[in-house]
């Protein structure tokens, strides 16, 4: 992968890093009129499948790599995410029958194979969806990026069990549809950018700010500039 792009996928990994600190997600974290939650989450969950399907494309060998692995390999990550967020919420709510459904160890989705994997994950698919809208699911981790993420998984694994036997897929394909992807996802942060900075009216939001618009310059890896010359982040004011 392009250093621009390595140095992009730094630099938003950099940014997650910042809302996530305690003192910043307790800005954030909380009943708001703001997008700036549904929009991150998002965010993240996009951020960590184009992380996955990177780390899975260069582990592979030099030439060919097997997209069917791949696709695989992301679907199983995603899958257990999910499955373990329902398990929370069903433990919380008493229902032992859907949770005895989904209760599987990373392991024990990734021994899955093919048809098997597919329909489990339509089964954690479907009993999550209908629970995006409850508030008490949402805390437990069942978000509609997540749900989304899913939903796109399995249709890709399910294009992949329909191709012929043996079909590969080039890494250098591969990259250049995770660069692809890496540039989709910096077109949302301008949008994020502009939601962090609804938070200044507070000394703790001016924090945040501040500290995300640092995290927002892109250093290219091995020289001494930036790839992109961003301002300084203002000095918050003293309250």
């Amino acid at each position: 992968m392009k250093d621009r792009y390595t140095n992009r996928m730094n630099m938003m990994g950099a940014c997650i890093a910042v809302a996530e600190r305690p003192e910043h997600r307790a800005v954030w974290d909380a009943p708001s009129p703001l997008a700036f939650l549904a929009d991150f989450d998002a965010f993240k969950t996009e951020y960590a499948s184009i992380s996955a399907a990177a780390g899975a494309a260069y582990a592979a060998s030099t030439g060919p790599a097997d997209a069917k692995d791949l696709a695989e390999s992301t679907l199983e990550d995603i899958a257990y995410t999910v499955a373990r967020a329902l398990c929370i919420y069903f433990k919380k709510t008493g229902n032992l029958t859907d949770r005895a459904k989904v209760n599987f160890t990373k392991s024990g989705i990734a021994r899955l194979r093919e048809s098997t994997l597919k329909t489990t994950c339509d089964l954690i698919r479907d009993l999550a969806a209908p629970l995006i809208v409850n508030t008490d699911a949402v805390a437990c981790g069942i978000t509609n990026a997540r749900v989304t993420a899913l939903t796109a998984a399995i249709t890709d694994y399910d294009a992949l069990l329909s191709a012929p036997r043996g079909q590969i897929v080039n890494r250098s394909v591969l990259i250049r549809e995770i660069e692809t992807r890496i540039a989709a996802l910096m077109e949302d942060l301008p949008d994020l950018d502009d939601l962090v900075l609804q938070y200044n009216d507070t000394p703790a939001g001016q924090n945040f700010v501040a500290a995300w618009q640092a995290a927002r310059n892109i250093v290219d890896a091995g020289h001494s500039h930036t790839e992109e010359e961003t301002p300084a982040p203002p000095t918050p004011p003293t309250p």
